[in-house]
């Protein structure tokens, strides 16, 4: 009986610690993403691939809790994102798109110990498209005339996925959704979505 009571003092000590734990932490970060352009009902566009693209960037997180915590992180990316199209008669057609984006995440996580905390996250992110190559937009005559295809290069999403701490690194999974469709004539219906990797350093 003692020795219970002795191991639930000993816990409720160890929680009562971390509860006052309140933690600001910069960091930079970078990864790689399978984000690819897909199709909502519309346009010419029968396939699409993700190939591997990349990101980086830097991030702010406020942490606070004890065994369940939350953190609020603003982060700012580079990203470069790469889609495999096929279109009904044309194979092969490349999308590469170039963007800047600032997500806002929440994470809410377990404190297994002093240097492992485990969590899920939900984000909402806004997005600056500041490049775009390849054949698909070649073949749809973008912006290179009157009559060529206007595209919206401000736009927003949502991602969801989890991650973990461990010591100074986080590594960190999610999966994201455009909520604003590409704005043109011809490929009004495309989004962006898919998965990003990361592993970041905390200072």
């Amino acid at each position: 009986m003692r020795k219970t009571i002795l191991i639930l003092l000993i816990i409720s000590s160890f929680y009562s610690v971390y509860s006052q734990e309140t933690s600001y932490r910069f960091g930079i970060k970078g990864g790689i993403n399978y984000i690819h352009l897909d199709n909502y009902g519309k346009g010419l566009y029968s396939d699409f691939q993700a190939n591997p693209g990349y990101s980086f960037g830097a991030l702010f997180e406020y942490t606070k809790g004890g065994f369940l915590n939350y953190s609020i992180t603003p982060e700012i990316l580079y990203t470069e994102s790469m889609t495999d199209v096929d279109l009904l008669y044309i194979s092969n057609c490349t999308a590469i798109i170039h963007t800047i984006d600032i997500p806002l995440t929440a994470k809410l996580g377990l404190r297994l110990s002093k240097i492992f905390r485990p969590y899920i996250l939900a984000n909402i992110y806004g997005s600056y498209m500041t490049k775009y190559s390849g054949k698909l937009f070649d073949l749809l005559n973008t912006e290179n005339d009157e009559s060529g295809s206007k595209i919206n290069k401000f736009y927003f999403g949502v991602s969801t996925g989890m991650g973990f701490d461990l010591w100074y690194l986080q590594f960190e999974g999610r999966y994201r959704w455009n909520l604003i469709r590409i704005n043109s004539e011809d490929y009004s219906a495309l989004k962006q979505m898919g998965l990003e990797l990361s592993c970041a350093i905390l200072f």
